[in-house]
């Protein structure tokens, strides 16, 4: 196991995120802190990772790993072995490599993600996590 450390103070603001991708009805804000990448996931009502996500990933099911924490709105997973689960406001989550992901309800998804944040939009990642 390795143990990460936090050496230097860092601040950085989701209003002016490192980095911006908005590909088909999402929105991903992204900012490094030190050695650690933090994303805003907003995800627009009707989103669906196996419709809006996979042409750019080019996989079957989302192979990132992903640890984070809803700040608004209601998402459904489900793994690729049948496994389902319902993520809500205030819930925090850990979802493994293998799944489909959609929006439910009219309202969008609003998340912080602090596992796969780097990586999650970027065009042909295939689950592959990077720096921003």
């Amino acid at each position: 196991m390795s143990i990460n450390f936090v050496t230097a103070m860092a601040v950085k603001s989701f209003d002016v995120p490192d980095k911006k991708r908005c590909p088909d009805k999402a929105e991903f804000d992204l900012c490094t802190v030190n050695d650690y990448s933090v994303a805003r996931l907003i995800l627009g009502p009707g989103w669906r990772w196996s419709v809006n996500t996979r042409p750019y990933e080019r996989t079957d099911v989302c192979l990132h790993h992903h640890l984070g924490f809803c700040i608004s709105g209601e998402m459904e997973v489900e793994t690729a072995e049948g496994l389902r689960s319902t993520i809500h406001a205030n819930d925090t989550y850990a979802i493994p490599p293998g799944h489909d992901e959609w929006v439910v309800g009219p309202n969008p998804f609003v998340a912080v993600e602090f596992l796969g944040a780097a990586s999650f939009g970027r065009s042909g990642a295939r689950g592959v996590h990077a720096r921003i």
